[in-house]
């Protein structure tokens, strides 16, 4: 009986057109800049440090990358609201944020280590 009411199920879903499963996003955690930089496989090169965040560039053969981490996620609202002015798309998770020229390798991050692409893609150069 189990079996013929998964059919059934089955049967219905592809005649009413059930929405198709995608992928569970990578579950939200914390990176360091050293992690990241692990991630994306860079050298991040450190550019100073604040008692809010440090920030780090790093390249890899196609692209660039400025990588953050900040001591809480207030401290990283307050440098994104700022930071979206400049009209750049930033890739931010749970007290970290990354940014690129090329929009595409960002959403492939996004699915790889998680966070959420903020910013206007359309005014990047």
């Amino acid at each position: 009986m189990r079996w013929l009411l998964v059919g059934l199920a089955g049967a219905l879903c592809l005649l009413g057109g059930c929405a198709q499963e995608q992928a569970a996003p990578p579950p939200e955690r914390v990176y360091t800049v050293e992690e990241l930089a692990e991630r994306i496989g860079c050298t991040p090169e450190f550019q100073g440090k604040t008692s809010d965040f440090r920030q780090a560039a790093c390249s890899t053969d196609a692209t660039r990358y400025m990588l953050l981490d900040f001591t809480t996620d207030d401290k990283l609202r307050t440098w994104l609201e700022t930071a979206l002015l400049y009209g750049a798309t930033y890739l931010v998770g749970e007290k970290w944020a990354l940014t690129s020229l090329e929009v595409a390798d960002m959403e492939r991050l996004r699915g790889e280590i998680g966070g959420t692409l903020r910013g206007d893609p359309s005014m990047q150069h």
